[in-house]
């Protein structure tokens, strides 16, 4: 069986697809890598300036009371409900 040159070309650009790809995914899982044309750039260090303020002073931490544990109160007796009569006054 003989190959054209057509079945020659879609293999070449198969495997040119399939080399792009895993490019893309070995710069996708680490950006920092060699393969990266695109490297991040560096960061310039940080430069720490004296503040002219000075700093503020902390207040002490606060005192929680703890709870003391007291005996349990032994139940009153609640009084029962009077009959209160309602006087309705003519005019007012």
């Amino acid at each position: 069986m003989k190959h054209s040159t057509w079945d020659i070309l879609a293999i070449i650009i198969t495997a040119a697809a399939l080399i792009c790809l895993v490019l893309v995914l070995i710069i996708y899982a680490n950006p920092d890598s060699g393969l990266n044309p695109f490297p991040f750039p560096t960061i310039p260090p940080t430069i720490v300036v004296p503040s002219p303020t000075p700093t503020l002073l902390q207040l002490p931490p606060t005192w929680t009371p703890t709870p003391r544990s007291e005996a349990t109160r032994i139940p009153t007796s609640t009084p029962l409900p009077t009959l209160t009569p309602l006087v309705l006054t003519p005019g007012g």
